[in-house]
C-alpha cells in the first residue's frame, strides 16, 4: 500500500510540474491584389532566432500556430512564387509583415516599415497579427 501512495504521490508532482510552456498565435493575411497567393507564413523568436514555417493555402485569410515556445516574436511572410519583376525584369518572391505601419493604417504617412514584436505567453493565444505590410516591410531572408 506504501508503494502505491508513494506512485501516485510521484505521478501527482510530475502532471503538475509538467504544465505547458507553449503559446498559440491566431492571426489575419492581407495582400494588395484581388487574391491572396500561396505563402509561407514565419514567427520568429527574437531571443533565441528559433524561426516556425505554416504553409498558406492560396486565398487562405488566416493562420493559425500552436504550441509556439514563449518568448518575443515578429511575424512575416513570403509568396511561394516569384511574383515581383523589377526594372531589370528579374523576378523574385514578394514578402510582407507584421510592421508599424499596419496599425498606423498603411497610408502613405506610414513610413515605419519594422517588424512589431509582440510576446507569446504560456497556455494563452496570441491574436491580431495582421501580415498586411508589402510595401517595404523589413523582414528577415528566407
Amino acid at each position: 500500500m506504501k508503494n502505491i501512495v508513494g506512485l501516485l504521490i510521484a505521478i501527482l508532482i510530475l502532471l503538475t510540474s509538467c504544465g505547458t510552456t507553449t503559446g498559440t498565435v491566431k492571426g489575419t493575411l492581407c495582400y494588395p491584389s484581388d487574391y491572396i497567393p500561396a505563402m509561407n507564413v514565419y514567427l520568429k523568436n527574437n531571443e533565441n532566432g528559433k524561426t516556425y514555417s505554416l504553409l498558406i493555402k492560396e486565398n487562405q485569410q488566416t493562420f493559425k500556430f500552436k504550441k509556439i515556445l514563449e518568448g518575443k516574436y515578429s511575424a512575416y511572410a513570403y509568396t511561394i512564387s516569384e511574383i515581383n519583376t523589377d526594372f531589370n525584369n528579374q523576378t523574385s518572391k514578394a514578402s510582407g509583415g507584421y510592421t508599424q505601419a499596419v496599425p498606423c493604417g498603411l497610408t502613405v504617412n506610414c513610413n515605419n516599415h519594422s517588424l512589431i514584436n509582440f510576446n507569446v505567453k504560456k497556455g494563452k493565444t496570441t491574436k491580431a497579427i495582421q501580415i498586411c505590410d508589402w510595401y517595404g516591410a523589413m523582414v528577415p531572408k528566407e
